[in-house]
């Protein structure tokens, strides 16, 4: 039992209890067949071989990393617990890494930040078994009640509340912490305390290469899949995958980028495959050296999709979505908390060298909270106009956008304008307001 600490022994103790009870209580009869439904779901021939192929790979990094003297027979445990949880869950979490452009990069610096090395060394020290079992359903229940209060802004007075007690709760521990390096300063200054540091940040960095390749492999699956209702013919089909590999063969945003035009046209023949491996050429080369376009005429799209990047605002591609209309749009990104928070949206609309439309919409989905989010609008709204204008949000589009007033103004050949539309019926008296910055 002295390879587990007695945070490890508590929160064991309080799984077995649990467990337990969902298995022998009557009351948790529903329970126990919903979690053989999730347990037999787990079990399939696709989640299985992934779980495979993990496990042989990182077989091999640690017996790579035993050869070189890194790893070591006591670190079984730490391995164990970083495969059920960083390893496990990086496989389930891979459709959020292929939108995080940074994810690789946060994943390296993070383990040599002096963050990780303060959360280790207090992680060393854990209190008596008693107050661990004590303190393990404690934090959880404040954890669940937090994420709970962070639902509604009605609670934020109980949410400032359990954050204040979590703060308390972090400097005891980083006390307690100190107090045990003074005095029991030979329980970290062990050969095993340094296996113990370095080995998950290794484990992790060399992990990385797995993901990446799972990660590339699943969206050649996905884009496999959605061909089959774009490109009827199989052989036409199998051609396009290889002549994409070539192409792209590790560039997953251009793969998915040309598998979204194919949706907008009928392939039937290797002319129009090869049409549209070349419209993603003549796109991209676009990008990297956008034309020089006029005042009068409207906005480079390459330039104007970037303008509200620096607010969260990032849009995807600029594509043409039907006939000769072009449009990037960014994901709603949602203002504060709430069931259902309020969100906004940047979209980009024009031609295929001209954009000539910029736009803010932003959905409030609860009146109550209104003026955060037209204040939120508000800023965006003078970031735009500055950047596309080279001109200050005026006081009266200002005015217009807190009290959601429509109202257009003309500047030479381009117009602001501001327009509301009422959601009628709306259980919360929902609206949405768009600011559109546009030629003439």
């Amino acid at each position: 039992m002295e390879i587990f600490n007695n945070r490890e022994l508590a929160i064991a103790l309080w799984v077995v209890a649990i467990s337990f009870y969902v298995l022998k209580s009557p009351k948790m009869k529903d329970v126990r067949k919903s979690f053989k439904r999730v347990i037999e779901a787990f079990f399939v021939k696709t989640i299985m071989s992934v779980l495979s192929l993990m496990i042989i790979y990182m077989g091999t990094i640690v017996y790579m990393l035993s050869e070189m003297g890194l790893w070591n027979v006591e670190q079984v445990k730490n391995t164990l617990f970083w495969g059920a949880s960083v390893g496990l869950m990086s496989l389930f979490k891979l459709e959020t890494i292929k939108t995080d452009e940074n994810f690789f990069k946060h994943s390296v610096v993070g383990n040599l930040k002096l963050l990780a090395l303060i959360q280790f060394v207090v992680s060393v020290y854990s209190f008596p078994l008693l107050g661990e079992v004590v303190l393990v359903p404690l934090l959880a229940f404040i954890g669940a009640m937090l994420a709970i209060a962070g639902t509604d802004e009605k609670y934020v007075a109980v949410k400032r509340l359990l954050e204040y007690l979590l703060s308390t709760f972090g400097l005891l521990v980083i006390g307690y912490t100190i107090y045990m390096l003074i005095t029991n300063f030979g329980e970290i200054a062990k050969e095993k305390t340094l296996y113990d540091f370095i080995v998950p940040p290794l484990l992790t960095l060399f992990y990385l290469p797995f993901i990446f390749i799972m990660m590339v492999y699943s969206t050649y699956e996905q884009v496999s899949v959605r061909l089959r209702y774009s490109i009827k013919s199989n052989w036409l089909r199998y051609t396009a995958l290889t002549c994409a590999f070539l192409l792209f063969n590790c560039r997953t945003r251009l793969l998915e980028r040309w598998s979204s035009h194919v949706a907008k046209n009928n392939i039937n023949s290797c002319g129009d495959m090869f049409k549209t491996f070349a419209h993603i050429h003549k796109v991209r080369r676009a990008e990297k050296h956008p034309l020089d376009i006029s005042p009068e005429d409207g906005w480079s799209p390459y330039e104007a999709k970037e303008y509200l990047s620096n607010k969260g605002l990032k849009t995807g591609f600029y594509n043409n979505q039907y006939g000769n209309e072009w449009v990037a749009l960014s994901p709603m990104h949602e203002l504060g908390d709430g069931l259902i928070p309020d969100n906004i949206a940047y979209y980009v609309e024009g031609s295929q060298d001209v954009a000539i439309t910029l736009k803010l919409k932003l959905n409030i989905n609860d009146k109550s909270r209104e003026v955060i989010a037209l204040n939120e609008l508000s800023e965006m709204a003078e970031l735009l106009c500055q950047s596309s204008l080279k001109l200050p949000l005026s006081e009266n589009m200002k005015n217009a956008i807190m009290c959601a007033e429509q109202l257009v103004e003309v500047y030479g050949n381009k117009q602001v304008s501001l327009i509301r539309d009422e959601w009628p019926d709306h259980v919360f008296s929902g609206y949405d307001v768009k600011f559109v910055v546009s030629s003439i």
